[in-house]
């Protein structure tokens, strides 16, 4: 093929499906063409004896004709021009249409088809060869095959299934593609957006080839910029399954052609290593719009247009709620302002939640955990303000940083803060103190009065031996809680909080870069991270400044320790006369005080009888026991 002819090919091609025509009779008319082509060939080929052949061809072509005129061109003509085939290659298709129907094989084969030439010399022959080669459009998009049989001494020519059936009027994707490529539903475009996706599209028009690649953070509407790019050139879009793809390399011309066809584009996630592979080898020469999407830019051998994407802001997402809940706004039970504050869904996301209905916030909670539940534990906050008993100072300074969280929109939006700070919004909370004093539990305060999810994540399995592992997994929790702005709790902090060590070796150093990361997440982090420690005297001094509370979460003295055994015992529960200041005298912290007050409460159901000092005693010395500690029976009076 002629180079012209070549980048002729490239061009981004506009869906003409039969189903889009104005004519209502378009499929019987449309048969009717057919017949009288297939009646032409025929005469041409099977009896020639029973049909003026110049007469039958000039039916077929009459009715064409017609069908044009009436602004509803037949499949044929259809066919045509979305492949750019020359008259001889529409002749050759009917010949193999025929030949597939009438189960005659031997009347589509190159030697049969030099009739159609009307001619035997050898321009006709090799112009013959020409149209037939593999990169000619019949089987360059699979429109037929060319099969040798050494054995039958002949090459036979066979028409694709799909390619017949689009001929006779059935437009049925072809689904060996569904296995590849599934099509992008249509959702809500960001405004912001749409001076970029214009300017690209512009500058797509005149790059070499039809690739283009948008890059963004998640969440940003990577998806919906790319559909409407596509949308701009009357075009539909399937994202690819780029490793479904890459192991069946014989269905790239069927996806060209059903690409074609189908009237789409393809989307390719750029960020796996088979999508760079693809575009790299063999999508760039792909005849049709490709639109690759990932976070950052990729370099390949060859030049392709770019758009870079910014976050949404809460603005942004407050704009497609509106947008994809229409008039059922007010049966909204939450504030729509606060969902769009709150989680960071893309627009796919929020159009998604939105037509679910129901309780928005909770319906947007389930929707955003969905990937953290992979990778970290979700805990039910169940646990209020009530439930927990801290000094007065460490209480104030909970709820100071609950409420940086709930009236971040007002202080960084309303009174302009975020003109001034760009960076480091995040809230972060260094929780200290030993174990069973109420880290954990204060978490579960917070998150539960926010209504927000609470994820646990042990620092202690995170970090990890091989270098650049840690900054991995780390970044993997972090993409997955931006949605959703959960509440983050990472336990056992010391882990990787140490103190900066001497820079030795490179793991050294490559130890303080994860730290520095972890911190630099955490300030970027819209959500609520806590980091809890029991040993806050071997973190580093220079860490603890970067985040924006320090807690020391004290052990309990003997007045905590009495308000604790008095919240230990639910109301229902059946019980004597306790002496509450014999128990503030065990010099045990909380989660030890609830694990005696809860086996103490088994003991008296095992005896039949309302839970007494005896049962807390016998609770009490035994899990002094486990702490490796001694505690006399008859300190409760109890022999």
């Amino acid at each position: 093929m002629a180079r012209a002819e070549q980048q002729e090919t490239q061009a981004i091609r506009v869906s003409e499906s039969p189903s889009e025509s104005p004519c209502e009779s378009w499929p019987q008319d449309n048969l009717n063409v057919m017949t009288l082509g297939l009646k032409w060939i025929g005469a041409l080929f099977v009896e020639p004896a029973e049909a003026d052949a110049a007469g039958a061809a000039t039916l077929y072509q009459d009715a064409r004709a017609r069908m044009r005129d009436a602004d509803a061109p037949a499949a044929i003509d259809r066919l045509s021009a979305l492949f750019r085939l020359a008259p001889f290659d529409e002749d050759m298709l009917l010949l193999a249409l025929s030949a597939a129907l009438h189960g005659r094989p031997k009347h589509a084969s190159p030697q049969a088809a030099r009739a159609l030439l009307k001619a035997s010399s050898d321009e006709a022959l090799t112009k013959l060869w020409e149209r037939l080669a593999p990169h000619a459009p019949l089987r360059r998009f699979q429109l037929i095959e060319i099969a040798e049989r050494p054995l039958a001494g002949a090459t036979h020519m066979f028409i694709d299934e799909r390619v017949g059936r689009y001929l006779m009027g059935e437009n049925v994707a072809d689904q060996r593609i569904a296995a590849i490529a599934t099509t992008v539903e249509t959702g809500p475009f960001p405004k912001r957006h749409a001076t970029g996706v214009k300017s690209l599209a512009k500058r797509l028009r005149a790059a070499p080839r039809p690739l283009a690649m948008i890059i963004g953070p998640k969440h940003s509407g990577r998806r919906a910029a790319a559909q409407a790019l596509a949308r701009g050139f009357g075009l539909g879009l399937a994202e690819i399954k780029p490793r479904s793809l890459e192991a069946a390399p014989d269905l790239f011309a069927v996806l060209a052609r059903e690409a074609i066809l189908g009237g789409y584009a393809l989307l390719i996630d750029a960020e796996t290593a088979e999508g760079k592979r693809l575009i790299g080898e063999h999508l760039n020469q792909f005849d049709g719009l490709v639109i690759a999407i990932a976070e950052a830019r990729h370099d390949f051998s060859f030049e392709m247009p770019v758009l870079r994407l910014d976050p949404l802001e809460a603005e942004d997402r407050l704009r497609l709620w509106h947008d994809a809940l229409g008039p059922h706004n007010a049966e909204i039970h939450q504030p729509i302002a606060a969902v769009a504050t709150q989680f960071k869904f893309g627009p796919r996301a929020i159009a998604a939640a939105a037509a679910e209905g129901g309780d928005l916030w909770q319906a947007c909670r389930e929707r955003a955990s969905r990937e953290l539940d992979e990778l970290a534990e979700r805990i039910v906050p169940r646990y209020t303000w009530d439930d927990i008993v801290l000094p007065a100072e460490v209480m104030h300074d909970l709820k100071a940083a609950v409420a940086q969280v709930r009236h971040r929109v007002l202080v960084y939006g309303n009174y302009g803060f975020a003109r001034k700070h760009q960076r480091g919004r995040g809230i972060s909370i260094l929780l200290s103190g030993p174990s069973g004093t109420g880290k954990t539990m204060a978490a579960e305060v917070i998150a539960n009065d926010l209504s927000l999810d609470l994820y646990r994540i042990d620092l202690a399995r995170v970090v990890s031996k091989y270098i650049g592992e840690t900054e991995k997994n780390l970044r993997a929790v972090f993409d997955a809680a931006e949605a959703s702005g959960a509440v983050l709790l990472f336990d056992e902090a010391d882990a990787l909080f140490g103190k900066r060590s001497e820079i030795k070796d490179s793991h050294d150093r490559y130890a303080n870069i994860e730290v520095s990361y972890l911190l630099q997440r955490m300030e970027s982090y819209d959500g609520l991270a806590i980091l809890a420690t029991n040993m806050q005297g071997h973190l580093d001094i220079a860490f603890m400044r970067r985040l924006r509370y320090v807690i020391d979460v004290p052990f309990p003295d003997a007045n905590a320790r009495r308000l604790i055994w008095e919240k230990a015992f639910p109301p229902e529960m059946p019980r004597g006369t306790l002496d509450y200041d014999a128990l503030a005298r065990l010099d045990i912290p909380g989660g030890n005080i609830t694990v005696i007050a809860i086996n103490a409460a088994f003991l008296a159901a095992a005896d039949g009888v309302p839970l007494d000092m005896r049962h807390i005693a016998r609770a009490a010395k035994a899990e002094y026991r486990k702490l490796d500690r001694e505690l006399r029976l008859n300190w409760f009076g109890v022999t």
